[in-house]
């Protein structure tokens, strides 16, 4: 006893190869999975023939008359949405030559062209049949005349079959994968790819559905276009934590400036959020090429020294990080406020050495007869602070030792000590850095003064 239901296929999908079909019958197999919690499906050869078969509720006549699932619809991470994918795979094995044999506890299908009720028109039919296992779990598809390659091109199109995807991350938005090599990036819908990207830095599984992507989603899953999924996929970054995500995006943004960079570094949101997220995970430092090029040797090893790692962006996300994120002048700074001197005391300087720090009371009394600031205490050290983007300096105003600190080689030449001795009470007199006007002024005055005094003196 057999009955005839006609398909009402309108339009056979004539892009369609034998794996496209063969991902509508997997991903209603996964589906049914997922809702039913029952057991993994399987794919299996037994000789001649293919089989994808499940452990669900089994397939029955209403299964073919659904033009939307509601069911689906409302479920969560589910890869089909509505009822026609397995009309369009049936259609598909027909044309193809394919003998498909559908069981389940309800029936037994097969295909065959008939002609439609009332009229002389042939089309495609599922002859439904009385099961053969009134028992049996699930549904089981049967397929003869495929071979191994279109079933492996079919199970290339799931990340569940993937054996080779690394998962890096997941967020409410979806999912990031590490990529076998550059140029090999996959963009999945809840497990199913959808399309390929040959510059992304990563691959992709969507799994929370925008409007744009539901639109985007045809009755073929292929080929669908980035502008539906390229703003979910920044989602999916701007909500990644993991250093395994954040860093070789931020490593990624070097290439920028050798047009070798990938696609997501571009994007200059989502590289200024992972570079304020990488801020706080990880010890690193950023900074623009342009910044690199100008740093002193001693910088350089300041940098070094502080054993963060160096993180190179563009201007444009600099601009829009570098107040939220550790940057070379917070290195440096640190570097200042950690720095220790190595202190000679003067008993323990050579002869000649202390000839020459001795005619610092020359520039003491010279800046009590002016009314300048002369009481701050006078050490020397082997080493200094640096000064920034200049080097080591000769010598430095440090108000956190309350000192004027001298190197000990500038006392080798005593016209060296008294420039450098009184260019740092003009910062102790000031309060202010080198560079800027209030400096300069105290220390144009101070030499002004002092050049006077040295000709009176002559004359």
């Amino acid at each position: 006893m057999s009955e005839l239901f006609d398909l009402n296929i309108e339009q056979v999908l004539e892009d369609w190869e034998i794996e496209h079909a063969l991902r509508e019958i997997i991903a209603n197999a996964l589906d049914e999975q997922t809702l039913t919690k029952t057991s993994p499906i399987e794919i299996y050869n037994t000789g001649t023939e293919w089989h994808i078969r499940d452990y669900g509720r089994g397939l029955r006549y209403r299964h073919f008359t659904q033009n939307e699932n509601r069911e689906k619809l409302f479920s969560p991470n589910l890869i089909g949405k509505f009822g026609v994918g397995l009309k369009d795979a049936l259609a598909v094995f027909f044309r193809k030559g394919v003998k498909v044999e559908i069981d389940s506890r309800f029936a037994h299908i097969t295909l065959r062209m008939a002609n439609k009720t009332g009229f002389d028109v042939s089309t495609l039919h599922a002859v439904f049949s009385d099961p053969l296992d009134t028992q049996m779990k699930g549904t089981d598809f049967t397929f003869i005349g495929i071979d191994e390659e279109a079933v492996e091109r079919a199970k290339a199109l799931f990340l569940c079959f993937n054996k080779e995807a690394v998962l890096l991350e997941k967020n409410k938005y979806g999912e990031v994968y590490k990529n076998k090599r550059k140029g090999d990036s996959s963009i999945y819908i809840n497990g199913v790819k959808v399309a390929s990207e040959d510059n992304f830095l990563f691959s992709y599984n969507i799994t929370n559905l925008s409007y744009k992507i539901k639109q985007a989603l045809n009755r073929e899953r292929s080929n669908v276009g980035r502008a539906a999924y390229s703003d979910t996929v920044k989602s999916i970054l701007k909500s990644c934590i993991s250093i395994k995500v954040l860093l070789p995006l931020m490593e990624d943004l070097q290439n920028v400036m050798k047009g070798k960079n990938c696609d997501e570094s571009a994007w200059l949101d989502v590289a200024a959020y992972a570079a304020k997220t990488l801020n706080d995970a990880d010890d690193v430092v950023f900074m623009t090429p342009s910044k690199r090029d100008s740093l002193s040797n001693q910088d350089k090893e300041i940098l070094q020294e502080s054993g963060k790692r160096l993180i190179m962006v563009t201007d444009k996300v600099y601009s829009k990080i570098n107040s939220s994120v550790v940057t070379f002048d917070d290195v440096y700074k640190k570097h200042i406020e950690e720095y220790k001197y190595e202190y000679v005391e003067y008993n323990d300087l050579t002869l000649d050495e202390r000839k020459v720090f001795d005619t610092k009371q020359y520039v003491i009394e010279f800046l009590k007869k002016y009314n300048y600031k002369y009481d701050a205490n006078i050490r020397v050290s082997e080493t200094i602070r640096p000064d920034y983007n200049a080097g080591e300096a000769d010598g430095v105003w440090d108000s956190g030792e309350n000192a004027i600190i001298i190197r000990r080689c500038v006392l080798s030449n005593i016209k060296r000590f008294l420039g450098v001795l009184i260019h740092e009470f003009a910062h102790y007199t000031s309060g202010e850095p080198d560079n800027c006007r209030a400096f300069e002024n105290v220390l144009t005055y101070m030499l002004g003064k002092a050049l006077f005094e040295a000709n009176i003196n002559k004359t």
